[in-house]
């Protein structure tokens, strides 16, 4: 068992403050699916009206960024509010707090922190050790796999035979979304760390501490589940290959939480994973436009 949902799950918080987190989470949950589908949709409805205007449909995606990193922040500021307004919670039961890497989950917020979870007689528990075990072995797996698509990319891009979408999970739909000029590429960069960031506040911190209060009796499989769920309906506008796959990267985020105690060692694995694309755009040293011209305030 997860000792860091065991901390969330023995938390005696007021009646209340379990209404208040269950709505917010609710509005989340039913909000972000409908809000992502309108805004992609809308975005491509900017982009065809640009056709091979370059520098106008660049400007249509940094204004999506933009637009997604507001959303973002927004909701991270209400669930950071929301912990540190109601009683029985605080800033430690939305995950921010050091992670704890010696004992992978091991300590509690308050009070003495053994280094590692034993068992009765006294070695190291089976289930953290596979945890830990199983989270090295996807780690590795990831940097492999990214380095390996980023490769044949860089390749596909120097034959000058590129690929129509991206050979991810929901490729077709990121496509028209990715950068295609250094101020994009910077916008773009910006937004993978307000995602990284204000998703995990979000999907892991604030979704997992109140199906910690709803399921108290529930098993971490369950909870990783349910949130992994939960975060790969939010990004419904990929369809359902991207569904799947940003529901299992939310899985995989979700364990980091509960081993760790902390948002901060999946706030940076989230951030890394997103600002991956980039590696398979190609790089491009001017805005493109007609004749080659700077444009003025890219």
């Amino acid at each position: 068992m997860s000792t860091t949902l065991q901390t969330l799950q023995s938390l005696d918080v007021p009646t209340l403050t379990t209404l208040a987190l269950v709505a917010a989470v609710v509005a989340l949950v039913v909000s972000d699916p409908v809000l992502g589908l309108r805004d992609h949709r809308r975005l491509l409805a900017e982009l065809a009206t640009h056709g091979d205007d370059r520098v106008g449909a660049e400007g249509a995606r940094v204004r999506f960024y933009r637009r997604w990193a507001r959303g973002g922040w927004l909701w991270a500021a209400v669930a950071v509010a929301l912990v540190t307004v109601l009683p029985g919670v605080g800033p430690a039961a939305l995950g921010l707090r050091w992670p704890d890497l010696a004992g992978l989950g091991s300590s509690v917020w308050r009070g003495a922190s053994p280094a590692v979870v034993t068992d009765g007689d006294g070695g190291v528990d089976r289930e953290t050790a596979a945890g830990m075990l199983v989270g090295l072995l996807v780690g590795t797996l990831l940097v492999v796999v990214v380095l390996r698509v980023a490769a044949r990319a860089r390749a596909a891009t120097r034959r000058g035979d590129g690929p129509a979408t991206l050979p991810l999970a929901g490729g077709t739909a990121l496509a028209p979304l990715l950068p295609t000029t250094p101020r994009g590429r910077r916008g773009w960069a910006a937004l993978s760390v307000t995602a990284g960031v204000t998703e995990e506040v979000t999907y892991r911190g604030i979704v997992v501490l109140t199906l910690a209060l709803v399921l108290p009796t529930a098993g971490p499989r369950v909870v990783v589940v349910l949130a992994a769920v939960v975060f790969g309906l939010a990004h419904a506008y990929q369809g359902p290959a991207g569904m799947v796959a940003t529901g299992l990267a939310g899985a995989v985020f979700a364990g980091l939480y509960l081993g760790t105690g902390s948002l901060l060692v999946p706030m940076l694995l989230h951030v890394l994973v997103d600002l991956r694309v980039l590696l398979l755009t190609p790089r491009r040293t001017r805005d493109a436009v007609p004749g080659g011209a700077q444009p003025v305030g890219a």
